[in-house]
């Protein structure tokens, strides 16, 4: 029977529609309404059957598998460890997690920080912020983050992600990469941001180097270094030797017992110095301009063989002395790459042909193309590049004001070039990988380039472009995304062990799909959070994260 109750709170009388009936042999309510304090209704001339309602709809299901991560790998705790900053307000470490998480989420700005904070599950968290999430404190916080602070902190993360996740640290990719900004340095402790080679055309702005070692295993990175624009690869690998070195020695790594990849544009004598003396073991790529004698080797000569992803290529191996030394060289034919760059090749000289026709067809023996070495001249600074020039025959014979032009392909050249094309070349020191182990190792080296086209995501994790102004606040910004891409790299492998396959982009789409409704009913003391529907998918990374204790 649907009737009318009353239930007394702290002196107060409060009303509700329920239904009671008899279940098992026993009365139980089935139901029940709350419609408001008894007071109001005197107040009212008919009864709201339906109270006032309002939701809100709330970021949940990445921030809560973010902090899952974060809680597990300690890393509040290990950065406030490292970071000399008295007990007052959020810490470093709360600080520098909220940051990360809102690279890996939705990056804004450090003014529009806590409006972000806000509209997340991270406000029913942490409760008693006051103003402490605004980009003056983000700068505050940010200068307790020095060079050496960051090193002990990762060598930290580095030790629980090897005793925690198990993630094996013996394969290491590194590769260099940088990031432009719109910072125009004035003062003297500026030193990051300089003009060097922008990786992404940018020459007009100064850019800031970032370099990353990170693990074949789940890609999980393990060191990044941040250093100025105008320092170039070869330069700066021979640093992160070092750097690599310090920190495996601390983790009680031995170099030898590590396989390093990267590739031939840190390639230089000293660094190989560096690496034979400590024992590292490598795989490298290497110039093909170096090799030349290799380039004319036809492709009936080499081993033809599939790698684990269906490929075919051809292998060829020899013992080159390469840096003052006999090391392994492994000589690549890809024929389908070849293939393709054959038929672009000859595309390309039709072009060059067809251009130098077009442009003496009415200027032959008018004015100053009258003269055949003023035609000559201009013909070679047509054809550029010197595979042009072998494949392609220029004739112009004839007087002075009487020239004939004759441009064909010239077979031979084009069949010399041609034969070059496809190939690449690896270098190793490990004996005991075949040739086609070390071609497939070498291009495991996607998983250190997908890092970094993550971190340039305007979407997520978005390193760019900064719009700090001091070193401090540039190399804090950077360890937040470097922060990111650990959290994210630990989620997405914990999903792959738990039978979940899926990307990094693949598992921020599917868990930002998660998110919660806040309901709140007037008169009641707490409000009520339900978690919206799901799909199947999206349910099974729901459940194999228990994210239902962060409800």
């Amino acid at each position: 029977m649907v009737h009318l109750a009353k239930k007394k709170k702290k002196g107060k009388v409060y009303l509700y529609l329920q239904e009671t009936g008899r279940v098992n042999g026993k009365s139980k309510r089935l139901w029940q309404i709350y419609l408001g304090p008894e007071h109001k209704f005197k107040e009212r001339t008919q009864i709201l059957q339906v109270p006032e309602v309002e939701t809100e709809t709330i970021e949940f299901g990445l921030i809560a598998a973010l902090l899952l991560v974060a809680r597990k790998l300690d890393v509040v705790r290990i950065i406030n460890k490292y970071t000399d900053k008295r007990v007052q307000g959020l810490s470093v470490g709360e600080h520098l997690l909220f940051a990360a998480i809102n690279r890996c989420l939705e990056p804004v700005s450090k003014n529009q920080l806590r409006k972000w904070f806000d509209s997340t599950i991270l406000r029913r968290i942490y409760p008693k912020l006051g103003s402490a999430l605004d980009s003056r404190s983000y700068w505050t916080h940010f200068r307790f983050l020095d060079e050496k602070a960051i090193e002990s902190i990762e060598e930290a993360f580095t030790q629980e992600v090897i005793e925690k996740f198990n993630v094996s640290f013996n394969d290491l990719l590194f590769d260099p990469t940088n990031f432009f900004t719109y910072i125009n340095p004035k003062k003297p402790n500026q030193t990051l941001p300089r003009h060097g080679h922008s990786k992404e055309g940018r020459f007009t702005l100064n850019i800031v180097n970032f370099s990353l070692f990170c693990a074949f295993d789940g890609g999980v990175p393990f060191l990044h270094l941040i250093y100025p624009g105008n320092v170039p690869d070869v330069k700066h690998f021979k640093i992160a030797l070092k750097k690599l070195e310090n920190r495996l020695n601390k983790l009680k790594i031995s170099p030898s017992s590590i396989t390093l990849t990267f590739d031939k544009g840190n390639l230089s004598k000293d660094a190989f110095k560096y690496i034979d003396e400590k024992g590292f073991k490598f795989i490298t790529s290497i110039r093909p301009s170096t090799q030349k004698e290799l380039l004319t080797i036809p492709p009936e000569e080499f081993d033809k063989n599939d790698l684990p992803n269906g490929k075919t290529v051809g292998v060829k191996e020899f013992v080159r002395k390469i840096y003052g030394k006999d090391r392994r060289t492994i000589t690549i034919c890809n024929l389908k790459q070849a293939k393709w760059l054959i038929e672009n090749y000859e595309a390309k000289i039709e072009d060059k042909i067809e251009q130098i026709k077009d442009f003496f067809k009415n200027r032959l023996n008018d004015k100053r193309w009258s003269e055949q070495d003023k035609a000559n001249e201009k013909c070679t600074r047509m054809l550029g590049s010197k595979k042009f020039k072998k494949a392609v025959r220029v004739e112009i014979s004839g007087e002075k004001g009487n020239l004939s032009l004759s441009v064909s392909r010239d077979e031979e050249g084009f069949k010399e070039h041609a034969l070059t094309l496809g190939k690449s070349f690896l270098m190793t020191n490990r004996s005991d990988l075949t040739p086609l182990d070390v071609v497939w190792a070498y291009r495991q080296q996607y998983i250190v380039e997908k890092a970094f086209k993550l971190l340039k995501n305007p979407k997520f994790l978005s390193i760019r472009p900064m719009f700090h102004r001091v070193d401090s606040s540039v190399r804090g910004h950077g360890f937040a995304c470097f922060l990111g891409l650990l959290l994210l790299s630990l989620l997405v492998r914990f999903l792959i062990n738990q039978n979940i396959p899926m990307s990094i982009p693949k598992a921020i789409k599917t868990l930002k799909a998660i998110k919660i409704t806040k309901i709140i009913i007037p008169g009641r003391k707490n409000d009520i959070y339900k978690v919206d529907k799901m799909d199947k998918r999206t349910r099974l990374v729901y459940d194999g994260l228990n994210l239902k204790q962060f409800v």
